[in-house]
């Protein structure tokens, strides 16, 4: 049994969701600027999506579901503006990048995943916290980020450091059924949005990093 799961905090429960990121404006100039007001200067307002929002940064997939076409609208107004530009999907791929949130909002405690833009990624994460119910459940470490994630007598152990300071942020445990619940809800409540937006766009830029350039539908 690992030492730090001793240190850990009791929290009564953790809420879990995949965000999509939002932003303001797309910025089309050049990748080098010396002027900060450049990004003001090269940017095009970007509308929200049309459907509730608790943060205008994000959409979790709880809001997005029964607005994915909302959502949709969002990313084909990236898409033209893009074209507009001439900019390659590289330069605009982290408009459709994906943030994996695990929370208590009333103890104001949960464990960031910074490193974390794609579906895999996240879903390399959420699988295992279904299919192991004991021992070693996940390990992952990134710039100025690690994270372990251990399985023992129905709870999960959550250890989140930074590796580049040896300090630890966060430590906390939680009952696994609860949340293990809630994370199979959670992917395939994914899968079904993901499919959505694939058909309404004509490209999946959100379930994996992509490497060619996609074809969007015009």
């Amino acid at each position: 049994m690992p030492s730090w799961l001793s240190d850990t905090r009791p929290i009564a429960s953790l809420q879990v969701d995949v965000c999509f990121l939002i932003q303001e404006r797309l910025y089309y100039g050049p990748d080098r600027f010396s002027d900060p007001a450049d990004l003001q200067t090269f940017a095009e307002p970007l509308a929200p999506p049309a459907l509730p929002m608790q943060d205008p940064g994000l959409v979790r997939s709880a809001e997005a579901r029964g607005y994915e076409r909302a959502l949709a609208d969002h990313y084909r107004q990236i898409v033209r503006l893009a074209r507009q530009h001439r900019l390659p999907f590289n330069s605009i791929r982290h408009y459709f990048w994906l943030r994996l949130w695990l929370w208590n909002p009333e103890q104001r405690v949960g464990i960031a995943f910074p490193w974390y833009d794609s579906f895999a990624e996240i879903d390399g994460f959420l699988r295992p916290l279904v299919d192991i119910a004991d021992g070693p459940v996940h390990d992952d470490t990134d710039q100025g980020w690690a994270l372990q994630t251990h399985a023992r007598d129905g709870t999960l152990y959550f250890l989140q450091s930074d590796p580049d300071e040896d300090a630890t942020q966060v430590a906390i445990a939680t009952p696994r059924a609860a949340l293990v619940a809630q994370v199979a809800e959670l992917r395939e409540r994914m899968h079904g949005i993901l499919a959505r937006l694939r058909d309404e766009l004509g490209a999946d830029v959100w379930s994996a990093y992509v490497r060619d350039e996609p074809t969007f539908k015009a």
